[in-house]
């Protein structure tokens, strides 16, 4: 539990900006998930985007939790095999593959799913895989967000399902026997229908593929997306009507194409580690202007959400007291997107005041850059109001050292 006194601490100690995780929140939606799903549909298994947060306590968590791991970059396949996850419970999914990610991907991930033909040509030249699964495009998708919608005729991944049947007939025609089929549509979607309409797609087009080859899935993965809300508007997702939603669908599916008892997959990342996490910073200026702006020691390359799709953190003034006043909330950076709240309503504030965003544990220090020179923020996880693990705040000293360490070459 992350208590007001032990803020103070890690602000003291351990400076600013500062994300911090709440051990026993993860623990918890890991537990959620699992329970619900697993009730309706037993050969579930759940494979955490390890992209929402890489933090090495995190996956150690996760991974004692039981949970799988879906990975997109060789060091995300490391990252999960040092965390302790086996290969057999390591997926990857990558898209525009190289060499390299297919020499990473076949020693560390136990299954591939491929975004494209091509990929699977080029997987070829690497090695014969013993499964072969591709990743749907269906014509449709959502996301909170624009940036984040990775279905539909403006998304770069997954292969169109007019063109599915071909791309698993290559996959016949090389002697592969044993497949899978993936489809990941958007994130951050809050929806239980929406999940049941997104698994009733699919299936049609497992079934319109699967049964003309003859063969049946041995999983069918319907990606994650599974939403938490951002503002005090939004309603949490019912995931135990989801799970529920999704298996009955499933298994109408597996019957409706004889495709016997298929595992199905889910690759939760937001849901796992989001509501887990907040960024501690401070305000280190005020300005009136032609509005009023306080400007904090985080910056878009600590948290870029909200410049890059306008995501809205909700931000507490924990600390302090009063009446509340429209302020804007911004960081150091040289941009003007570089705004993590626009008229948001605060007790008055005052150089060096901590500030909180919520729901930072995902896609916050895994996006994390040193634009601008400005340096990574540190990480902690408490674990029952003790800090359990600490990544220090990098300095300027640090990122200069290894800016200029480079290797001379004679070509």
């Amino acid at each position: 539990m992350i208590t007001l006194d032990l803020l103070k601490k890690i602000a003291e100690k351990h400076s600013t900006p500062c994300y911090i995780y709440d051990a026993e929140k993860i623990r918890e939606n890991c537990r959620k998930i699992t329970k619900a799903f697993t009730k309706y549909y037993p050969k579930t298994e759940i494979h955490y985007a390890v992209k929402a947060n890489n933090n090495p306590a995190v996956l150690k968590i996760i991974q004692q939790e039981g949970l799988s791991a879906d990975c997109s970059s060789p060091f995300e396949l490391l990252a999960a095999d040092r965390s302790g996850f086996e290969k057999s419970k390591i997926m990857y999914t990558g898209n525009y593959e190289n060499s390299e990610d297919f020499a990473f991907a076949t020693e560390y991930a136990d299954t591939i799913n491929l975004d494209d033909i091509t990929s699977f040509v080029r997987l070829l030249n690497f090695q014969k895989p013993d499964i072969v699964s591709f990743r749907i495009n269906p014509g449709i998708g959502r996301g909170g967000f624009e940036g984040v919608v990775t279905g539909g005729v403006d998304a770069k991944f997954g292969i169109p399902y007019e063109k599915a049947l071909e791309a698993y007939q290559s996959g016949y025609n090389a002697g592969i026997r044993r497949f899978g089929i993936h489809m990941m549509t958007g994130s951050n979607n809050l929806e239980p229908l929406f999940f049941a309409e997104i698994t009733d797609k699919l299936m049609h087009i497992a079934g319109s593929i699967f049964n003309k080859l003859r063969i049946v899935p041995e999983y069918v993965d319907i990606g994650g997306g599974f939403g938490i809300p951002y503002s005090d508007e939004e309603p949490e997702i019912d995931i135990e009507k989801t799970a529920e939603l999704v298996s009955a669908r499933f298994k109408e599916g597996c019957i409706r194409y004889n495709f016997g008892i298929p595992v199905l997959k889910l690759e939760p990342g937001r849901y796992i580690t989001g509501n887990s996490g907040i960024l501690l910073t401070k305000v280190t200026g005020l300005k009136k202007s032609y509005r009023n702006y306080a400007g904090v020691d985080a910056g878009m390359n600590s948290l870029l959400r909200p410049a890059l799709y306008g995501a809205v953190h909700r931000a507490e003034a924990p600390f302090n007291t009063g009446k509340a006043e429209k302020i804007n909330l911004c960081g150091r950076i040289c941009e003007n997107s570089d705004i993590f709240s626009r008229d948001v309503m605060l007790p008055e504030l005052n150089e060096g005041d901590l500030l909180v965003f919520k729901d930072c544990g995902a896609y916050g220090y895994t996006m994390s850059s040193n634009y601008n020179g400005r340096p990574r923020p540190a990480e902690i996880v408490v674990d029952k109001e003790s800090i359990t693990f600490v990544r220090k705040k990098e300095t300027a000293q640090e990122m200069l050292e290894k800016h200029f360490k480079v290797q001379n070459v004679m070509e």
